[in-house]
């Protein structure tokens, strides 16, 4: 038996597949996420890839996968976009291949990715949603429902992160701030605003657009505070496509964050980005 493995990243729009050997990675490929029968085109996509490189199931030890959801040991509770709700995924998926197969939430497989050289971390990805992994000596936690980590839901001023934070979030305030506002920014220029066009505008100086990242991410960072006085993590990571901002966001995090902190917790940009659920997956393999 040799030791290959297989991890897949399920989202809502896109399903990326990546087959690796120790931490080689093979082959990479991208198909696009069926809005029914998702098994059966995880099956067929394996299957698929295993034959064209000549090898077989007993070559591999596991397939991982990350699925955009609420998931508990295994058992995919909730994920919407996917239109699955208590499903046994893990088993129906093993049951077809012969392979082991290991399911979680997909922001948990990152952090596991994440989680090198710490023991205890807190992994927070920015992007349409936002959602986070927590890690405590070592082990993952997932919570009594599955849902540990889902700081989006948490209101803050009437609001949730997932309405002000997140890159669908801050386009829609930026929207309602240049509704009800007069002053003149680049912002309006834009016919179709996304969350790299502010940040962008941001960093070459429109007031504007700088007021409104400052006043979101800021509170992020507080919130953020709240987070590590709870945990207190080794590290907290930021992740996701709105962490592309790089260091405006960070730094404004970062001074929300000292405002309430009573510590000195490390606060980054992941170095990982999109690989992070690859590096999990093979962490877990190599400890099986």
């Amino acid at each position: 038996m040799r030791n290959y493995a297989c991890s897949i990243d399920l989202g809502g729009t896109t399903t990326n597949f990546s087959i690796f050997i120790s931490d080689e990675i093979i082959c990479e490929w991208t198909v696009p996420t069926p809005k029914e029968n998702i098994i059966d085109m995880l099956e067929y996509e394996i299957k698929a890839k295993i034959a064209k490189l000549n090898l077989k199931s007993a070559d591999f030890k596991a397939i991982v996968i990350g699925i955009a959801g609420i998931v508990k040991e295994g058992i995919v509770l909730q994920a919407i976009n996917l239109n699955l709700s208590e499903c046994d995924f893990a088993h129906l998926l093993q049951s077809r291949l012969n392979i082991k197969v290991i399911v979680l939430n997909d922001v948990n497989l990152q952090a596991i990715g994440e989680s090198k050289d710490y023991s205890t971390l807190f992994l927070v990805t920015i992007g349409t949603g936002i959602g986070a992994g927590l890690i405590v000596n070592n082990q993952i936690v997932e919570g009594h429902n599955g849902a540990a980590g889902e700081i989006g839901h948490i209101y803050l001023d009437s609001k949730t992160p997932e309405e002000n934070a997140s890159a669908r979030g801050l386009v829609k305030t930026a929207e309602n701030y240049l509704d009800s506002h007069n002053d003149y920014s680049s912002l309006r220029d834009f016919e179709t605003l996304t969350a790299e066009d502010i940040f962008t505008q941001a960093k070459i100086g429109d007031e504007v657009a700088l007021k409104i990242v400052n006043d979101v991410y800021f509170k992020f960072g507080k919130l953020l505070a709240v987070i590590s006085s709870a945990f207190d993590p080794e590290v907290i990571i930021i992740s996701g496509g709105v962490s592309n901002a790089g260091d405006l966001l960070l730094d404004i995090i970062k001074k929300g964050f000292s405002e309430v902190a009573f510590k000195n917790t490390e606060l980054r940009i992941s170095s990982f980005k999109e690989k992070a659920a690859i590096y999990g997956a093979m962490k877990i393999v190599e400890d099986l």
